[in-house]
């Protein structure tokens, strides 16, 4: 799968794949994003799925983690612990210190009984790796813990959202005295912008009294806070630590969750790849208008102002519209004459009744036994069929003429004269392409040795009507790449005279051509981050575990113990 996950990833995009996105970020000089584009590509590659969980040092990440490795992994307490990013892995226990003063040199190996000074060394270490005897996570699950979010250490909290696109499910745990900090809400709602599947846990819900009042009532309360700052979640749960009994308590809910989303492990990690990688051009985007940002108002006040700018802009938006409906004319106004005149072609009557009769008349006057009279019977044959010939031919011309040589050459002259001048050698040009129902065309596809039927006449006069249309139709499509190259040759002139008057306006205020061409390569850069990065793929329904409110439960249990107190 681990391979073949990459592949899938991306030949399901319009982009050659991860690696490429890299390399175009190292040629933009984004040596950050290309070190983002490469953690991608390595985590594609090892196939893992990590649950990342998030928090405030006080609402119990490491404690519930430590219950979900079903031991003491990670030190835990009342100080604040983790201050580097620590991933956990079903595996022989160890662990790997990752040097931020060293970055390229071999991580530290140490023992499990070491860990808890290095957790608490942030500055030190970047990231720490662990592995342990944790079955829940099998041989392709990840827990990560990362620092809290309510840090005062800027460098935690970088630690914490740079570790974030690593993340393929992210559980936001929260006091649940402190539920809805605006810290929480605001952290919640940079977690649902990103896009990754996201759960919430209300932690130490022993705390709550239904006393004082109803859990349906707090739920209710959280719920419309998050909506409040337009959070998406995916489910909401209620945990405890301290009273494993406790009727609110969905501990084993959240272990059924967990073991649901390693099971969609392939889907939901290719998915989080996509989201990640588009998170990272956007960051990119984001970067490079922030560097731009001073230039751009010091140019805006040189150039008086958003009002002068935006007039300017207005005046530029209106040339480039102008450029390109005038460069898209030619081929617009080539394809509706063809498309119109089709419509007539197709809808003319070349051969009625009465011209199929004379066409009855014209075969049976080419089959081999044909024969008028007796004496000088040759030479009165001859002539029958020449008259036969020419009663059929004048019909003919005439039915083509008023079905189709009229109302094309109508159509061609409206088309012409509204899109180019209409002269002489436009007329000719008419009498040259259009085509004139000839004698040789009746002549050779009459079969002397065909039995004379209805049948037959009528298949001959389709074929001979076909055949007429399609003359005309090549007629048209010449006539048409004829008026295209004349409109090609006018708007050249017109567009070259669009650009001179874009680059007057321009010249006015070099501010302002510099400031244009500040916004250009903004929009440039996200024209081509679009093309190269793929749209996520769609989370199908079911993929992620569903999880029901622990009210629905409480009522039957409450008997064990009631709300708030561990059972006896």
């Amino acid at each position: 799968m681990d391979v073949k996950l990459i592949t899938e990833y991306e030949s399901g995009t319009s982009m050659s794949g991860l690696t490429k996105v890299r390399e175009q970020f190292v040629k933009w000089g984004d040596e950050a994003s290309a070190a983002l584009a490469d953690d991608l590509i390595r985590k594609g590659n090892a196939g893992e799925l990590t649950l990342a969980f998030c928090g405030h040092f006080s609402a119990g990440k490491s404690s519930m983690i430590n219950a979900l490795c079903g031991k003491k992994v990670l030190p835990s307490g009342p100080v604040p612990t983790s201050a580097n990013v620590v991933t956990i892995r079903h595996g022989e226990p160890r662990a790997l210190i990752h040097r931020s003063s060293s970055p390229d040199a071999p991580p530290l190996l140490a023992t499990p009984e070491e860990l808890g000074a290095y957790c608490r060394e942030g500055g030190e270490y970047a990231a720490i790796e662990v592995w342990d005897e944790v079955p829940l996570l099998g041989t392709h699950g990840v827990l990560m813990d990362t620092p809290g979010v309510d840090s005062t250490d800027d460098g935690h909290r970088m630690a914490t959202h740079s570790a974030l696109h690593m993340a393929d499910i992210v559980f936001y745990v929260m006091d649940y005295n402190h539920v809805q900090s605006e810290s929480n809400l605001m952290f919640a709602k940079s977690l649902s912008d990103w896009g990754k599947p996201l759960y919430l846990i209300v932690n130490q819900i022993d705390k709550h009294r239904d006393s004082e009042l109803t859990l349906e009532s707090y739920l209710n309360d959280v719920k419309k806070a998050f909506a409040q700052w337009k959070v998406t979640y995916k489910g909401l749960l209620c945990t405890s630590l301290k009273s494993a009994d406790h009727p609110y308590n969905q501990w084993e809910t959240l272990k059924g969750v967990i073991s649901g989303l390693l099971k969609q492990r392939e889907p939901l990690l290719a998915y989080s790849i996509a989201r990640s990688v588009r998170h990272v051009g956007d960051q990119h985007l984001e970067a490079l208008v922030r560097s731009q940002q001073e230039e751009k108002e010091a140019l805006l006040a040189e150039m008086g102002g958003e009002e002068a700018a935006a007039a300017l802009a207005s005046r530029l938006d209106g040339l480039e519209e102008q450029k390109r409906v005038i460069g898209g004319l030619p081929d617009q106004v080539k394809a509706q004459l063809r498309q119109d005149a089709d419509s007539i072609i197709a809808n003319a009557n070349v051969t009625p009744a009465d011209v199929r009769e004379l066409g009855a008349a014209f075969l049976d006057s080419r089959r081999s036994g044909f024969k008028v009279g007796f004496l000088f019977s040759a030479g009165k044959t001859e002539e029958e069929r020449k008259r036969r010939l020419d009663a059929f031919l004048s019909r003919l011309q005439e039915q083509a003429e008023a079905q189709l040589d009229w109302h094309v050459r109508k159509l061609v002259r409206d088309v012409v004269s509204e899109h180019a001048q209409w002269t002489p050698d436009w007329e000719s040009a008419l009498d040259n392409e259009l085509p004139a129902v000839t004698s040789e065309q009746l002549l050779q596809k009459a079969n002397p040795d065909v039995m004379l039927s209805g049948e037959y006449v009528l298949n001959y006069c389709r074929e001979l009507a076909e055949d007429i249309k399609a003359s005309y139709r090549r007629a048209v499509s010449a006539l048409a790449d004829r008026l295209r190259a004349a409109m090609t040759d006018d708007a050249a002139v017109r567009l070259e005279e669009l650009e001179r008057q874009r680059a007057e306006l321009l010249a006015q205020s070099a501010a302002s051509a510099r400031y244009a061409a500040l916004q250009q390569a903004e929009a440039a850069r996200a024209a081509e981050l679009a093309q190269l990065l793929p749209p996520p793929p769609a989370l199908t329904p079911g993929l992620l575990p569903e999880v029901r409110e622990p009210a629905a439960a409480a009522p039957a249990q409450q008997a064990a113990g009631g709300p708030g107190r561990a059972p006896a």
